[in-house]
């Protein structure tokens, strides 16, 4: 994945050198989330939420044909998730057989990470819009997480069985453990409304499985779709080669 990484950043660099055209800034809104998958959803149950997240950042285009263009971005990417996690761990009877009551305990957990984003992608022009595809690269910068326990019962102070009064527990994470590096697909459309601005709207699809481990237990997959504007605010063009 390094080597991979070095190989597109020095490829970028030498194309932006040899032949360079657009240049601007970008600003993207959106919602996110971390699909979380498990082994045996039959022990608990998991529920994910879309959050809202963005983007921000540099992009550099290059037209390499009359219809075709080459695109890089540098960007700093919020992705924002929530998700409930609802466990039971067995039955209370207040009035035994009847009045049959589950424990359970549900866990909701807010992550939030920070990245450093270098999409790459080839698209088409048509009239004025932009079709593109390509790879998204990104490195952590921060993360964090809150998570708040809330059960419908709480342990017997004798030690003994438990008793029908709901508790709430909160902890706060300064640091997710998950891979340092993410990557996946990027689909987008650019809409040209004039030469300066022009609106776009992207999704984005993680192949890496950022969780720390490789077990198939657990698999957490970052998705990502914004709706923003661009603005080019350098042009710099090129004389035609023979």
């Amino acid at each position: 994945m390094k080597r991979c990484l070095a190989l597109a950043l020095f490829l970028i660099f030498n194309v932006v050198v040899i032949a360079q055209s657009n240049f601007g800034v970008k600003i993207n809104g959106g919602v996110s989330m971390i699909t979380d998958k498990i082994y045996d959803p039959d022990l608990e149950t998991h529920t994910n939420y879309l959050r809202p997240s963005g983007q921000v950042g540099f992009f550099y285009s290059l037209p390499v044909r009359t219809h075709e263009v080459f695109g890089v971005e540098l960007l700093f990417t919020q992705i924002e998730s929530k998700e409930q996690i609802v466990d039971t761990f067995g039955t209370a009877y207040t009035n035994y057989p009847n009045g049959a009551t589950p424990l359970l305990s549900t866990a909701t957990i807010s992550k939030h990470i920070s990245y450093l984003s270098l999409p790459v992608y080839y698209g088409i022009n048509v009239k004025k819009f932009t079709f593109n595809v390509g790879m998204q690269f990104s490195v952590r910068l921060l993360s964090s997480a809150q998570e708040v326990i809330q059960d419908n019962y709480t342990n017997n102070a004798s030690g003994f069985g438990f008793v029908l009064i709901p508790s709430t527990t909160n902890y706060n994470y300064k640091r997710l453990s998950i891979k340092d590096v993410d990557f996946g697909e990027r689909v987008g459309i650019i809409y040209h409304i004039t030469n300066k601005f022009a609106i776009e709207g992207n999704y984005y699809y993680g192949f890496n499985n950022i969780y720390p481990n490789n077990h198939r237990t657990t698999i957490w997959r970052t998705q990502q779709m914004t709706l923003g504007i661009r603005y080019t605010f350098l042009t710099i063009k090129k004389k035609d080669d023979k």
